[in-house]
């Protein structure tokens, strides 16, 4: 059974309408309607979908694993490959006799090399025996000829080190600054209870979400992200957020309940 068709007959059974659970959830009324209908196609990310069907199943007492579990198989992640049943296949008589005797010479090749390697087998300690004199032999050879050769001088060796150590000084000053300038710490604190936060850093690829529930007034937290970041909240208005120490703003405005706020940086 679809995953919405489960929290529409549990709702139903707790005798609660639509609007009594968005006033709880602080989902939108529009949304939950979608998910019971199976319609996805909501314009929202995955992870807010998930985050959503987790509070519905919170509110109705359903498991919310399971239900989440679900909603992946609803969406087509269930992984679960439908298997092909072989129909056989038609062959002449004059193929199968062909078979047949590729099969045969096949069979007596085999038996050849079989025989072959059985013949010569006796001589592979001989043969070990020479490839390590051979090795040994070559190691001394090459021994001999790097002794040989002239030493660099100690000049040689600390301007060496000292030009390689500079190189990757520059490349390691280099890198710092290249994540220094495209890194940013997120500061978000809460004013007031919030049931669901959710944030993308969408500098990043992939995308990465970092999600929160049932946060209390006064919880704050930092977060590192990359050239821009996108928030949701079941309570926008009690959001707070600061980049890089800047002075904390309220995100959400005269917006109150659901909502979303997105921060670039300006050209």
């Amino acid at each position: 059974m679809p995953v919405g068709q489960k929290l529409e007959e549990a709702r139903k059974r707790k005798g609660v309408s639509l609007r009594e659970v968005s006033e709880s959830t602080k989902i939108r009324g529009d949304y939950l309607s979608a998910i019971e209908s199976g319609n996805y196609e909501i314009n929202l990310p995955e992870v807010y979908l998930r985050g959503f069907v987790r509070l519905y199943a919170k509110f109705l007492g359903l498991d919310q694993d399971a239900m989440v579990a679900d909603l992946d198989t609803d969406l087509g992640k269930s992984g679960n490959k439908s298997s092909k049943k072989s129909l056989g296949s038609i062959v002449s008589h004059d193929h199968s006799e062909s078979l047949n005797t590729s099969k045969n010479q096949s069979s007596s090749n085999n038996s050849a090399k079989r025989s072959f390697s059985s013949k010569y087998s006796l001589s592979l300690p001989v043969v070990l025996s020479l490839v390590g004199l051979g090795v040994t032999l070559l190691l001394v050879l090459l021994i001999y000829f790097w002794s040989q050769d002239k030493k660099p001088t100690e000049d040689n060796i600390v301007s060496s080190s000292i030009t390689e150590a500079s190189d990757n000084d520059e490349i390691e000053t280099q890198s710092q600054d290249v994540n220094l300038s495209n890194s940013k710490l997120l500061t978000i604190s809460i004013t007031g209870d919030v049931t669901k936060l959710i944030v993308c850093d969408e500098g990043k690829s992939p995308p990465v979400f970092h999600e929160f529930d049932n946060l209390d007034r006064g919880w704050s937290t930092e977060i590192q992200f990359e050239k821009s970041f996108r928030c949701y909240s079941s309570q926008i208005e009690n959001i707070s957020v600061s980049i890089d120490g800047s002075s904390a703003q309220k995100i959400g405005g005269d917006k109150q309940g659901v909502g979303t706020f997105s921060w670039r940086p300006s050209e």
